[in-house]
């Protein structure tokens, strides 16, 4: 009788033990960043931009041309489920010039799509690129073609703003799916390729939630 009363709560104990760590397991997620990811056509001779007005060191003079043949970049993310919070840590190198911004953006492998999250830099106001809440590092990346972001991303309710018809509002959970499918990718921008020079997919290692419906998720970006 002994034996059977110290087994049971031995087992209720492992099994609770279980639960809790699958609960608080980080996701692994990687991303490859190369110039044939980006989303638009790329420029290797200094060009006019959009961006110039607001981004001085953008003026023709002040670019520098380049096959881009070395710029890459490497990036790292935890995801923890339960804060609903992203680790991140992105390598960058061999750009054309300093990445005037950077963003997690919503969209599928080889398809354009909307500002999720400003990571460095900002948009202009009247900018087609996108929304996105206050920079996660700050309002200017490193002035180095070659460098590291670091920084966590705290998923909130992403609310347009009202006079925004062409963007759409996600919830929390929305976007979790968003992650959870492969459907966030990371984008620098230069001032030579100012739609972005290098891109990579941000791929989950492991998922651990519930199913989700990834066949739910739109096919084209904004």
């Amino acid at each position: 009788m002994r034996f059977s009363i110290y087994i049971v709560p031995l087992f209720f104990f492992l099994t609770v033990f279980s639960i809790n760590e699958v609960l608080s397991e980080t996701i692994p997620m990687k991303a490859q960043l190369s110039p044939s990811q980006a989303r638009a056509a790329l420029n290797y001779e200094p060009t006019k931009g959009p961006l110039e007005s607001f981004f001085p060191g953008c003026a023709v003079g002040k670019q520098q041309a380049s096959n881009l043949e070395k710029a890459v970049g490497e990036g790292h993310f935890l995801f923890d489920p339960a804060s609903k919070e992203m680790s991140f840590k992105i390598e960058y190198s061999g750009l054309s010039g300093p990445p005037i911004m950077a963003h997690f953006h919503n969209g599928a492998p080889g398809v354009s799509g909307p500002i999720l999250q400003t990571i460095c830099g900002m948009p202009p106001p009247t900018s087609p690129i996108g929304f996105s809440p206050d920079a996660i590092i700050t309002t200017e990346c490193l002035e180095s073609a070659s460098g590291v972001m670091q920084g966590k991303y705290q998923l909130k309710d992403y609310e347009c703003p009202a006079d925004d018809t062409s963007c759409k509002s996600l919830s929390v959970d929305e976007q979790i799916q968003i992650i959870a499918c492969g459907n966030l990718y990371v984008n620098l921008h230069t001032c030579l390729n100012q739609p972005g020079e290098i891109s990579g997919q941000i791929i989950p290692l492991r998922w651990m939630g519930k199913d989700l419906n990834c066949n739910a998720l739109p096919t084209k970006g904004k």
